[in-house]
């Protein structure tokens, strides 16, 4: 089990439906200006597949479990994800925590 106090780093996958990639982009890039200047945040990083505009990969850091929940809490997240639902494919973003490897 992590220790609460070190950082929570993430990486979110998801594909937009066809046809939506510059709508999905434009509410990702206006919501990672939210989460950047969340207390907590150490980056919030967007990028797409390089050869499939429509496949997006967040990664994203926060210093610690306490503002990973915080950011989780927010309602500018809750917000974000029912206009980011509709526009992809499947029930939503895949999750992957990651840990520093030793």
């Amino acid at each position: 089990m992590p220790d609460s106090a070190d950082p929570v780093t993430l990486i979110a996958t998801f594909r937009a439906q066809q046809g939506q990639g510059s709508t999905v982009m434009s509410l990702i890039s206006a919501y990672g200006e939210v989460v950047r200047a969340e207390p907590g945040n150490i980056f919030f990083d967007i990028y797409t597949d390089r050869d499939d505009s429509h496949a997006f990969v967040i990664i994203e850091r926060y210093q610690n479990h306490d503002a990973f929940q915080q950011h989780l809490g927010g309602a500018a997240g809750a917000e974000f994800n029912s206009h980011l639902g509709p526009l992809i494919e499947g029930d939503g973003s895949e999750l992957q925590f990651l840990r520093m490897a030793p």
